[in-house]
Order: C-alpha cells, then structure tokens, then sequence
C-alpha cells in the first residue's frame, strides 16, 4: 500500500465524526419520543437493512479494489488523448462508469489522467459519468436500497446528461482565457507530481 493510500486517523475522520454525530441526535430524539422502544425498534430496523444490504457491500468492496487494479490511471490516460477522438471520449465514460469510491477516490483518478496526458473530452466524459452513473453505485448502493424499479428510472432518466455534459465542459473551458486553462492544466500536474514522490 503506497504512502498516497494511508488512511488518516479515525477520529480525524470528518465524514465518520459526522455520521456519529448525526446517530447520537437521531438516537436522542427516537428516544425522547418512544423512549426505550424507539430505541429497540431503531435497532432492530437497523439490523434488518444491514442483513439485506451486506452481501452486495461487501462483493462492492471487493470489486472495488480490484477495478483500482485493473483500471490504473496512467494506462487509461494513454487511451484518452486528445487525438483519440470519440474512442478516447467513451473510454473516458466507461472509465467514469467504472471506477469506484467517492470523490476522495474520483478526483485524484481525475488528476492522474488529465496529466498522464487525457484530453479535456475524455476527462470531462470521465467526471460527468462519474458524477451521474457509477456500477459501484448502482450495483451496491441503488438496487438493494431503491429497490429495481427506482433505481432503473433514476438511471435512465439521467443518463442523457452524460451526453450532453461531456459536449458542454470542453467549449466552456475553451471560452476561458488561455492563462486559465495553462494555469488549471499545470496545477493539475503539479498536484500529481506532489502525489507520486
């Protein structure tokens, strides 16, 4: 596991910290409320969602790891030049469709291809698809929670913005001055320079 992977302590954890947090108020008040039942019957329910969904989380932890294996960035970013085209475009969506985590996990992926040499395209189709529609998600998240019908008519629903996401980045970033883009392009680097010594 490479110095890039370490997991920072679990108290400074923000997203965990809150969670429990968010646990502590709602306990209070389901007991304020029900009192001792409420507790029990949170409980319970609780247990019941973790028994449904832990299988499909734990096969999604798994494929998880193994995607960041064999979907490494600087290989993809070789595929989604500027000079690829609409190949490097749909790489750059299945890429996005793909990869797993959230945004912690997404925008170092993001960084890496931009500066391994991806086109601004291919990137946008990465993030947007990213963004709107992951496997991951859909596969552990969505179906067991949602339920089929649900997650199905949120997925089709949106996956048009996929499309016309990845139109719309490249023009806007081509309308900003030429210094902003050299400067986003660099910056880019430099943080992935930082991130590999």
């Amino acid at each position: 596991m490479g110095e890039s992977q370490k997991k920072k302590a679990w108290w400074r954890d923000t997203t965990l910290i809150t969670m429990v947090s968010l646990l502590a108020v709602v306990s209070l008040v389901a007991f304020i409320q029900h009192g001792v039942d409420g507790l029990r019957d949170g409980g319970e329910n609780s247990l019941f969602i973790i028994r449904q969904a832990a299988p499909a989380l734990f096969l999604g932890f798994i494929l998880a790891g193994f995607l960041t294996v064999l979907f490494p960035p600087r290989v993809v970013g070789r595929w989604m030049g500027d000079e690829a085209g609409v190949k490097g475009v749909l790489i750059g969506a299945a890429a996005g469709v793909l990869s797993p985590g959230g945004p912690y996990v997404m925008y170092p992926i993001a960084a890496a291809l931009m500066h391994g040499g991806a086109g601004i395209a291919s990137i946008s189709a990465f993030s947007v698809a990213r963004n709107i529609f992951t496997a991951n998600r859909f596969l552990v998240y969505e179906l067991p929670f949602l339920g089929v019908p649900l997650a199905l008519a949120k997925t089709l629903s949106t996956l048009w913005l996929i499309g016309v996401g990845t139109l719309l980045v490249p023009v806007v970033f081509r309308l900003m001055p030429r210094s902003a883009q050299e400067a986003a392009r660099s910056r880019i680097g430099a943080a992935e320079q930082e991130k590999t010594e």
